[in-house]
């Protein structure tokens, strides 16, 4: 692995160290302070909204400007959010906070340009396999830090570990990272949003399905996210460290598969046939997850969720990138991020409000999106399955 792979490894960790420490605490949070399931969802939400506005202003940015500044500004702005949380947990300080982060945490598509500035075609799945297990790895360590600390002194005293982390993360970048794009685009305008650019990068049919297809997985993960740990709390009587521990564990799955298995897997199956079998697992793994009344068996759908998850979010983008002109990567990805933030948007939104009536039924909902989601697509899969294979034969 080159030494430019390895640092962006890193600094992908050590973000993700921040967002898997506060995903199983932050409901818990909002709720100790006044918060029902509803404001825990739209807390969540405006975490997404600004992450989907700024996801192609980012990657935008990065073809203009270079991708290493705006690594060290949105890591930055990471590292602002936690520490405002640390200092006050009033709603309003909260809700900036989760606006401020969503806005730094819009840098995925630029690490994401990078590994497509820095690999070539056939890497690139590898390497972005690799980024997954990055976060894989972030999000076992960061529930458990979140949870034990929270559980040991406080919920905020918490949110000081991925305060001091991202700022770290901020140096690292500023003093080791070198700079990944050579043909900066200083002639590109730089707008909120552009529905204009956004129409562009969806015209090709393949890149239309996949970019949708990122958008609906993302809607049906995002609809159980912030609920889940209120669901093992009213369940289970889990607090915040065995939260935390849960979510660990759905990081072991994640970082296995996306460190490991996906690289095995690539050798006897591509990647259209991959997306066909997570969308399969997901669909009956969520269900069991918000049906069973069994730890057990609640376990264990941790540790097969984030498989599922894992071939669909990175064989999905790995076939963007390859579906991508090399000096488009990040406006590609920045419209592909900011598509998975709307998902993130109405998911915590419907979740939080059907949880009203059920803690349980979020999780069915978002089974049957994923069933809607593989009936729907099959077509579309089927037609690039049968292109990717004609390629292949003719080389």
């Amino acid at each position: 692995m080159d030494k430019k792979t390895i640092i962006l490894l890193l600094v992908v960790f050590i973000d993700l160290i921040g967002f898997g420490l506060v995903i199983p605490i932050l409901p818990l949070l909002i709720q100790s302070v006044g918060g029902g399931t509803v404001l825990v969802g739209a807390i969540i939400s405006i975490f997404s909204l600004f992450q989907f506005l700024f996801s192609p202003i980012l990657g935008r940015l990065s073809d203009k400007y270079g991708r290493k500044p705006i690594l060290i500004i949105s890591s930055f702005l990471n590292s602002m959010s936690y520490f405002l949380i640390f200092f006050s947990q009033q709603i309003w300080i909260i809700l900036l906070a989760r606006i401020l982060a969503g806005i730094g945490s819009a840098n995925i598509s630029v690490a994401q340009a990078y590994i497509a500035d820095s690999s070539s075609a056939h890497e690139r799945t590898k390497k972005l396999g690799l980024i997954g297990a990055a976060f894989g790895l972030g999000f076992i360590v960061g529930p458990l830090l979140g949870g034990i600390v929270a559980s040991k002194f406080s919920i905020q005293a918490a949110f000081l570990i991925p305060a001091a982390l991202s700022f770290i993360n901020t140096i690292l970048i500023f003093l080791i990272l070198p700079e990944s794009n050579l043909s900066l685009q200083k002639h590109i305008k730089i707008e909120l949003f552009n529905l204009r650019v956004t129409r562009e990068v969806l015209k090709p049919k393949n890149m239309a399905f996949l970019l949708l297809l990122f958008l609906f997985v993302n809607l049906a993960l995002s609809l159980i996210i912030g609920v889940f740990s209120l669901l093992g709390q009213s369940k289970f009587g889990w607090n915040e460290a065995q939260n935390g521990y849960f979510f660990g564990l759905i990081g072991v799955g994640s970082f296995v598969t996306q460190g490991f298995l996906i690289r095995l897997i690539l050798k006897k199956i591509n990647e259209i046939e991959m997306i066909k079998i997570g969308l399969i697992i997901f669909c009956i793994s969520i269900i069991l997850m918000g049906l069973s009344s069994w730890q057990w068996l609640t376990i264990i759908t941790g540790l097969i969720t984030p498989f599922a998850v894992s071939l669909l979010m990175v064989n999905t983008q790995s076939l963007i990138s390859l579906e991508s002109k090399p000096e488009e990567q990040g406006i590609v990805m920045g419209v592909t991020q900011s598509l998975g933030a709307l998902g993130r948007v109405f998911g915590p939104l419907l979740g939080g409000t059907i949880a009203l009536y059920s803690l349980s039924l979020p999780f069915l909902i978002s089974g049957i999106v994923t069933i809607f989601i593989f009936l729907f697509g099959y077509k579309s899969l089927k037609f690039m399955s049968d292109a990717r294979n004609a390629i292949d034969t003719s080389k």
